[in-house]
């Protein structure tokens, strides 16, 4: 059982991931057949990754056919991109409420590594990198529950901030996490929470507004 469970876990994460860097299109239909051949497993793993992904709202099961790829409609961006914000300004006031300085300090040194790591990475190393910052600011809230819901909404955004990625300057928005950085040291609420609004009005700019020109 538990060799099933961490097949079933290797198939997850590697399928969820082909999904959010548009290894498959909207619309496409995947089959247990078509994972097990791929991953080289049996079909029990691979329906039990489909099935979860279907759970998280990337994939639709379609009777006898296999499971749909879904997109994203600007009424659920909207939403995701909402629940986002209030999730990550808890995460910010959490993290000041219980981060040691240490650990503040250590997330600084973690966002300028990021930075440096910019240059002739590719947009899903940028989207990847870019999540690993803002679950490890979810970390310091000590919150197993808001990391999970904070988790589950960045993996379903991430599938459209790839696209973000590809027609933004990464490095100029790796280097504006500093601004939350300091501004968690400096134990400053209100400053984080504005800074968590500033990023996602850039966010949805550039998703909806840069992309129409």
């Amino acid at each position: 059982m538990a060799k099933r469970q961490s097949m079933t876990e290797c198939v997850l994460e590697a399928l969820r991931n082909d999904i959010i860097n548009w290894n498959y299109e909207e619309n496409d239909v995947i089959t247990e057949a078509e994972i097990s051949k791929k991953f080289g497993v049996s079909k029990t793993p691979s329906r039990e990754a489909l099935n979860y992904l279907c759970v998280e709202g990337f994939l639709e099961k379609i009777p006898n056919k296999g499971y749909l790829v879904k997109g994203i409609s600007v009424t659920e961006l909207q939403s995701l991109i909402q629940f986002r914000g209030i999730l990550e300004k808890a995460s910010a006031q959490l993290a000041i409420q219980y981060a040691t300085d240490e650990e503040l300090k250590s997330l600084r040194d973690f966002a300028k590594q990021q930075v440096s790591m910019m240059e002739g990475n590719s947009y899903q190393e940028y989207s990847a990198m870019n999540m690993q910052f803002h679950m490890s600011v979810a970390y310091l809230s000590r919150n197993s529950y808001l990391m999970s819901a904070l988790e589950g909404t960045l993996n379903k955004l991430r599938r459209v901030l790839v696209k973000d990625w590809k027609s933004s300057k990464a490095k100029s928005l790796m280097e504006a996490h500093l601004k939350l950085v300091d501004a968690l040291i400096e134990r400053n609420v209100e400053r984080a929470q504005e800074y968590v609004e500033e990023e996602l009005e850039g966010v949805e700019y550039r998703l909806y507004f840069k992309r129409e020109r």
